[in-house]
């Protein structure tokens, strides 16, 4: 097929993963073949570069400050400030645990979160191997733009998510996401509109690994879209 010329246009939010094929092409306005440089072109001034917003990480001080904005810490340290007052040692020494401990965890949790974010973004800036015009290519991934037709081999990061089209033995390291060492199988059947992540088999999502296996897909979501 030749590459596609067309006037895409953003649209609401899309559960690729329930989609057939030739549906994802349609609302894409895509094809086997890819699209155009021309229309990536236009596409790219549209949508911008496939990268996250930059932003300063906040430190580990401020995300700890950050687990006490809650009513219920709020309820709890008033009530360890009466106990203290009435000379109830143990009971304010128990409420200070508990605030302490719940702190303890929100601040790992969202330092692993803030981790996972900036090496999600450090990862999205690689080459890719796309399909423009009929023609493969390789590119930088931060030009990748919706509709593009990309090519997944093992070893490769994926660029930006994907609605799968192809798959052969194709198996992906999606543990960035999901926490999961198992590498996931993909196929091209469709899944459920409230599948979690890790059940999307049809999906390869931005910044996970190819493991085994060969595959290829129709970008449907690029950095900040």
């Amino acid at each position: 097929m030749n590459a596609m010329k067309n006037e895409f246009e953003p649209r609401e939010a899309v559960s690729w993963h329930t989609l057939p094929v030739e549906e994802v092409y349609g609302k894409l306005s895509s094809g086997p073949g890819g699209l155009s440089e021309e229309e990536v072109v236009h596409r790219l001034q549209q949508f911008g570069p496939n990268e996250l917003p930059a932003r300063k990480p906040p430190g580990i001080i401020t995300i700890f400050l950050h687990q006490f904005k809650s009513p219920l810490i709020y309820i709890l340290l008033v009530a360890a400030v009466i106990s203290f007052a009435l000379q109830d040692y143990k009971d304010a020494g128990f409420i200070m645990a508990v605030v302490s401990l719940n702190a303890v965890i929100g601040l790992v949790q969202e330092w692993k979160a803030e981790k996972s974010a900036s090496r999600l973004q450090s990862l999205l800036r690689i080459t890719a191997h796309v399909r423009r015009g009929g023609k493969e290519e390789e590119i930088d991934s931060a030009t990748i733009v919706p509709g593009e037709i990309v090519l997944l081999e093992s070893g490769i990061r994926v660029p930006a998510d994907l609605r799968l089209i192809h798959a052969a033995n194709l198996a992906v390291d999606e543990s960035l996401l999901t926490g999961e060492s198992v590498a996931v199988k993909k196929n091209l059947a469709l899944a459920d509109a409230d599948a979690s992540i890790g059940d999307r088999r049809n999906m390869a999502f931005a910044g996970t690994t190819v493991m085994t296996g060969r595959g290829m897909g129709v970008v449907a979501a690029t950095g900040q879209k």
